[in-house]
C-alpha cells in the first residue's frame, strides 16, 4: 500500500525550487488539485501570461494561454466523454481535465486556471456553441475582453445571456449569429455603449440591416460585412447626419457591398468638398479600439450646421466596395 507523500508540508526552502522547475502546464496542473495548492504556487511560483483565448464549445472548454512569443500553453477541458481524443499538436501543449480527475464544476476548473495564470484580460473569447455545463457565474467574473466572438451553433438563450453579461467588458464584438427574435429585441441591443460592432451578415440569409437599425446604433465602431443595406439607404444616412437626424455615439461606419457603386449617386443631395488622394490624413478615435487612430487617403468631407465635420471614402477590393463614414471627434 502506497503512503501519499506530504508534498505541500515541506519547507519553503524546499518547495521553492521544485515549483520553479516545473513547466507552466504542470503548474496549472498542480493548483487544480486544492485551493491549498493553488494558493501556495501562487506564492512561489506566480504565472504572468501575456495572452488568453478561450473558447467555449458545446461539449468542453479550450483555454490557451500564452506566456511570451515562443512559449505556448493550451488546456483543453472536456465535459461528458468517456474517449478523450488525442491531444497532440505542435505549438501547444495539451493536457486535458475533467470532473471525474479534478473534482471541479466547469466554472469551477475555469475559475482557478484564469487565477492561477494571473489573468487580467482575455485576448479572444469564442463561443462557438451551447455549452452542457453553466460557465457564466465565470463569465460574470471577467473584467477585461478584447475580441468576443458569437457563433452560429450558440443557442440564442446562451447567446443573449453571455452578451448581457461580456458586453459591457468586451472591447470588440463580432456576430456570426443573430440571436434576437424581434427587431425590436435586435435595436435594444444596438443602443447600447458599444466600443466596436462587428455584424457578419454573410451568415444570416434572412436577415437585413435597415436605415432604421442604423440610426439607433449606439457603436463608436460599425462594421457591417455585406450589410445589405442598399446604398439608397446609406445615401439618406448620410442626409441625416448632416441634418442633425443621428444622434449616436457612432464614429466610424465601415459598410461592404457587392452592389456596383456610383460614388456620384451616392453622394447625390451631400455638399461635398473632395479631398486630394495623394494626401493622407490620420482619424483618431475618442477611445482605444482595434487600432488608435486609422489613416486614409483622399475622400469627401461634409459638415452639418453645428460644425462637425465627417468624411466618406470608397475602396474597392476584388468585387466589393468598402464604404467608410468617418465623424471627426
Amino acid at each position: 500500500m502506497t503512503t501519499p507523500f506530504p508534498f505541500l508540508r515541506l519547507p519553503r526552502l524546499a518547495l521553492i525550487p521544485v515549483f520553479q522547475e516545473m513547466d507552466s502546464i504542470d503548474v496549472i496542473a498542480v493548483s487544480l488539485l486544492s485551493k491549498k495548492a493553488n494558493n501556495v504556487l501562487k506564492i512561489f511560483r506566480k504565472l504572468s501570461s501575456c495572452s488568453v483565448h478561450l473558447t467555449v464549445e458545446s461539449d468542453h472548454l479550450d483555454v490557451r494561454v500564452e506566456f511570451g512569443m515562443w512559449r505556448k500553453m493550451g488546456l483543453k477541458y472536456y465535459f461528458n466523454t468517456e474517449n478523450i481524443p488525442i491531444l497532440a499538436n505542435a505549438m501547444f501543449q495539451k493536457r486535458a481535465f475533467s470532473h471525474k480527475n479534478s473534482g471541479l464544476t466547469a466554472s469551477q476548473w475555469l475559475k482557478r486556471v484564469l487565477d492561477v495564470i494571473n489573468c487580467k484580460s482575455i485576448c479572444q473569447l469564442d463561443l462557438r456553441g451551447s455549452p452542457q455545463v453553466d460557465v457564466c457565474d465565470t463569465f460574470g467574473k471577467l473584467q477585461n475582453i478584447r475580441k468576443l466572438y458569437i457563433f452560429k451553433n450558440c443557442s440564442n438563450i446562451f447567446a443573449k445571456k453571455s452578451l448581457e453579461i461580456l458586453s459591457t467588458v468586451s472591447s470588440e464584438i463580432t456576430l456570426f449569429k443573430m440571436p434576437f427574435e424581434t427587431r425590436e429585441e435586435f435595436q435594444t441591443f444596438l443602443k447600447s455603449n458599444f466600443n466596436y460592432l462587428n455584424i457578419n451578415t454573410n451568415t444570416f440569409p434572412n436577415f437585413k440591416f435597415t436605415l432604421e437599425d442604423l440610426m439607433v446604433t449606439n457603436a463608436l465602431k460599425l462594421n457591417l460585412n455585406d450589410g445589405k443595406l442598399n446604398l439608397e439607404k446609406i445615401n439618406q444616412f448620410f442626409k441625416n447626419w448632416m441634418e442633425n437626424k443621428s444622434d449616436t455615439r457612432l464614429e466610424h461606419l465601415e459598410i461592404c457591398t457587392f452592389e456596383k457603386v456610383d460614388e456620384k449617386n451616392l453622394l447625390n443631395g451631400l455638399k461635398t468638398v473632395s479631398f486630394p488622394r495623394n494626401r493622407k490624413r490620420a482619424f483618431h478615435y475618442s477611445k482605444q479600439l482595434d487600432f488608435l487612430s486609422v489613416s486614409f487617403s483622399g475622400g469627401y468631407d461634409i459638415r452639418r450646421a453645428d460644425g462637425k465635420k465627417a468624411t466618406i471614402t470608397f475602396r474597392d477590393v476584388w468585387k466589393m466596395t468598402f464604404i467608410s463614414f468617418y465623424a471627426w471627434p
